[in-house]
């Protein structure tokens, strides 16, 4: 006494069978696909991040154990990062970093002559036309050496 639908079932098993397993079989391709780029990339990248000064030549090996499996990977640039922000936190000052006003002598404006009232620093316009010198224009005149000033 066969069951007439087994077969159809049996069918359904295969095919279902052969979908998952095709599946599987792509997941693993795409998986070692993205380790063979990964470990094509490992020299230059630590010979980078020993020229780099992230890692030390000292810890060349076990550096490279880390960069083959995700977890070290993702620690040595926890680390990168970290230095990046000890170092960046280390330097001087930038143009665009906020700073502190200081006096006009200081900052080499208070050059000790009255100045008349287009003086450019301390006009309300900026471009305002004129036939005098401004402050801006001396800087200016003094870098061409023109005649005159």
């Amino acid at each position: 006494m066969l069951d007439r639908n087994l077969t159809p079932k049996l069918l359904r098993y295969v095919q279902v069978s052969s979908a998952l397993a095709k599946r599987a079989l792509d997941e693993l391709g795409q998986h070692r696909d993205m380790q063979k780029q990964a470990a094509e990339m490992q020299p230059a990248l630590l010979t980078q991040m020993i020229e780099a000064k992230a890692v030390g030549e000292h810890q060349k090996e076990a550096a490279q154990k880390m960069l083959g499996n995700h977890t070290g990977t993702l620690q040595l640039l926890k680390s990168a990062i970290d230095r990046i922000s000890e170092l960046s936190k280390n330097q001087s000052k930038q143009a665009g970093d906020l700073g502190e006003g200081v006096d006009a002598e200081k900052a080499g404006l208070d050059t000790g002559e009255t100045q008349d009232s287009n003086w450019s620093l301390e006009s309300g316009y900026v471009g305002e036309k004129t036939a005098q010198k401004k402050a801006s224009d001396e800087a200016i005149l003094k870098v061409l050496d023109a005649p005159g000033v």
